[in-house]
Parts: C-alpha cells; structure tokens; sequence
C-alpha cells in the first residue's frame, strides 16, 4: 500500500475559507473556524489514511458532491424553467 509523504496535509486558510491540498489540489471544507469546517477535514485526513493514492471526495454536511455534478444539476433545474434561449446559452457557457 503507498504510504503519504512525510506528513499528513494541513487546514489552512484562504479569505475566509479551510482547505487542505494534496498533491496540488486543493479541497475546501467550508467557512474557516466552523465546526462542519472542522468535520469535513476530519474526514478528508479519514480517505486520506484509507487510499492516499486516490483523491478524497470532501463535501460539507456530510454529503460529497462533485462540482460537475452541481452544475449538472442546475443546469437541469434553469432547463426546466421557461427561460429565454439566450439566457440557457449564458449558464451553459458560463458552467463550461
């Protein structure tokens, strides 16, 4: 099994925003000095220790959401609303 480098990552902060970064990602937990901060990291150190090979999908509240799968989602969501065609082009333009 692969063992980590030297040391585990640790929470920093940006704005006001926790992230940890591991091999030059980074991976927002949520508002700095919140408890569902502190959680969310908690579990990043878990998949980190269970497979450090294999990125850790970190989501706050306990759920773990991919941002192409947000996007998707809302994209589905303004689709289904009886919006201007040029509007539908922006949001899907703007989400890439």
């Amino acid at each position: 099994m692969p063992k980590l480098k030297n040391r585990l990552p640790k929470m920093s902060r940006d704005r006001n925003q926790a992230f940890s970064k591991h091999n030059g990602k980074r991976y927002y937990h949520g508002k700095w000095g919140t408890p569902e901060a502190e959680k969310s990291y908690k579990r990043f150190l878990a998949a980190l220790l269970e497979s450090p090979v294999l990125p850790p999908q970190v989501g706050n509240d306990g759920g773990d959401s991919l941002v192409s799968e947000i996007a998707t989602a809302f994209l589905a969501h303004i689709e289904s609303r009886n919006m201007d065609k040029t509007d539908l082009g922006h949001f899907r333009t703007a989400i890439g």
